[in-house]
């Protein structure tokens, strides 16, 4: 048998895709405004085609910060053009999957706009220059960067800002119509630094957050809801405008600082519970200023002398950790070892203790743009400082991960990505399965093998549905993306398959390839479940075309098989050639049967295991 090891590689590769998936503030008193308490309940489409949730990883997280505010990093300059859009977001994750991350946190909404359609907040302005302007070509950015990191392995976390409404004081005057801070400005409260915020004081202002994020969870396929530590803003520029709403809500408070991180609370916990609700696989953490208190302040506070959580941003970062409000706390540790005024080392230690005997994981926020535009002999230049600070990560038994802040450092300082890819290099995006619908089936035991390298995932509700049937044109789309089969417009097309759908033109490429030939010669069947002897024709098929077959293969070892004379006999060879290389291990193909997800990973599964054999 020739160039088996070539031919079960690409076949791994090519079932790898098809299971990867194939799409602060002062106010008076109101009611809760009715859209408000109703965020869209519209359900994006699940689909074979649809990436579908990482679930959680083994390994340790690599995570990188994708800033919009300010044009920081996505998109870097602001543009209504999708084909734009779309390019520069594929050569931004090409450069973070070749940087070895397995985990993005995409900012999708940096001033009470968004990066992607919302009926409750407008288009950012961030993304196309002017706030409630949608990009061309109904692109929308959240769901792009969630199916193509997704396709990619890499985790896609959704990160918000959540009371911040404009970052200068010129944007007050330009916000869209539909922008609910200016459809309901008795939400929002004018600080003394001149720029727009909701009042967290307010309920209403901190449901309409919550519902925000609600909007995401059930639209959206992401893998997590993250916050960073803007929360009551500073009152360096001046205090905080929020004496009337403390006058109206903050009964039962010996002061206003106690209630503000009050405030703060009720939101991390109205989060905590819309995620646990909505999308329970999803992950939900902070990534505070890194220090909670000082020794000074509190007498469990750190041995540092910078800025507070606790009372410059009111938030009470340690308790919700003891509490256990969140499922990651990702402290900003941007300062360097030995620092005097914030050690690295001293502030690890600290948050290594908070952590101790929760169930919070704990990740550390980097500073990567700490190495921009440093001379030799910097602490920081070309990421030395960085280097020591993941050699001492990974000697605490705590640290689970890091994120990296931000994109655009390593962008601006090439030296850091090949010392991503050396610090990356020992560790591999292990992700578990965790499928509560698998136990008790035949195929566990494949589901997870396949799960725990980073073939399969489940789908928007957590779950890996083992008996969902495979679509046919779900499948071909699958093929075309692994074997980076570029995609043409223009193909004639079979006759049922309708322009616009999502897998028009791989079908019209494919056929044009001579990769599929449809069912009778002019119509293809793109939404009929496909059977098992379908699915390895096309696979055979697929990999026949692209030059990784030779030879052929004896028929009769389908002898083995009692049910041989169910095989069709387009269908013989082959499934004779994955017979032959060890696929299947049953005496039975159950030829015409559709071929599920349980039965489909059992089949990837056996393969995997093959290729390690012969290797």
């Amino acid at each position: 048998m020739k160039n088996v090891k070539k031919t079960i590689s690409i076949l791994v590769l090519s079932l790898v895709v098809l299971f990867t998936g194939c799409a602060p503030f002062e106010i008076t008193e109101i009611n809760v405004p009715e859209v408000y308490a109703n965020a869209s309940e519209t359900v994006a489409q699940t689909s074979i085609s649809s990436n579908t949730n990482a679930s959680r990883r083994d390994g340790e997280l690599r995570g990188i910060w994708i800033a919009s505010v300010w044009n920081i990093d996505y998109p870097s300059s602001q543009t209504r053009d999708h084909t734009v859009l779309m390019a520069e977001a594929i050569t931004m994750l090409d450069n973070i999957q070749d940087m070895g991350f397995n985990a993005i946190y995409l900012q999708v909404r940096p001033t009470a706009d968004s990066l992607f359609p919302s009926e409750l907040f407008p288009w950012s302005h961030w993304l196309t220059g002017t706030q409630g302007v949608a990009p061309t070509g109904g692109f929308d950015p959240l769901a792009f960067f969630i199916e193509e990191s997704h396709k990619r392995g890499i985790e896609l976390h959704a990160w918000l800002n959540p009371y911040r409404i404009t970052a200068a004081v010129a944007e007050n005057d330009r916000l869209s119509p539909d922008n609910p801070a200016v459809r309901y400005p008795e939400l929002t409260i004018l600080h003394t630094d001149g720029r727009l915020y909701f009042d967290p004081g307010n309920p209403a202002a901190r449901q309409l957050i919550i519902d925000g994020i609600a909007e995401i969870l059930r639209n959206y396929n992401v893998d997590g809801i993250h916050l960073d530590d803007y929360f009551y803003p500073s009152d360096t520029n001046g205090p905080f405008p929020d004496h009337a709403t403390f006058v109206r809500y903050g009964a039962g408070f010996n002061s206003l600082a106690d209630w503000r991180r009050h405030n703060t609370t009720e939101l991390i916990r109205g989060i905590q519970e819309v995620v646990r609700e909505i999308r329970p696989s999803a992950e939900f953490g902070v990534s505070p200023f890194g220090i909670w208190a000082n020794r000074s302040t509190s007498p469990y506070g750190s041995n540092t002398r910078g800025n507070e959580s606790y009372s410059r941003m009111f938030a009470d970062t340690r308790q919700w950790v003891k509490h256990g409000y969140l499922d990651y706390i990702m402290p900003q540790l941007y300062w360097h070892i030995g620092f005097d005024v914030a050690c690295y080392e001293v502030l690890l230690d600290w948050w290594t203790d908070v952590v101790d005997g929760t169930d919070v994981t704990l990740y550390i926020g980097l500073g990567a743009y700490r190495s921009v535009g440093v001379n030799p002999g910097n602490i920081w230049y070309e990421g030395a400082e960085l280097r020591r600070q993941f050699d001492m990560n990974r000697q605490n038994n705590s640290v689970a991960g890091h994120v990296m802040f931000t994109y655009n450092s390593f962008m601006r300082v090439p030296a850091l990505q090949p010392l991503m890819r050396e610090v990356h290099a020992h560790e591999t995006n292990v992700i578990r399965p965790g499928f509560p619908d698998i136990i008790g089936i035949p195929q566990r035991e494949s589901i997870e093998y396949v799960a725990s390298i980073g073939i399969i995932r489940g789908f928007d509700d957590g779950l890996f549905h083992p008996a969902l049937n495979i679509r046919r044109g779900d499948f071909v789309l699958m093929l075309t993306r692994m074997f980076d089969i570029p995609i043409e417009s223009g193909h004639p097309n079979f006759l049922d398959v309708e322009p616009g759908i999502y897998f028009y033109d791989e079908i019209a490429t494919a056929r044009a390839l001579g990769l599929i030939y449809g069912v009778d010669g002019v119509n293809f069947a793109p939404n009929a479940n496909i059977t098992h002897q379908d699915l390895y024709v096309m696979a055979y098929r697929a990999l026949d075309r692209m030059g990784s077959v030779s030879g052929q293969v004896d028929e009769s070892i389908l002898e083995r098989y009692t049910d041989e004379a169910q095989i069709a006999y387009y269908a013989r060879q082959a499934i004779a050639y994955f017979t032959e290389i060890g696929v299947f291990n049953t005496n039975t193909i159950r030829a015409e049967i559709l071929i599920n997800r349980a039965n489909a990973a059992e089949f990837i599964a056996n393969v995997v295991r093959a290729k390690e054999e012969l290797q």
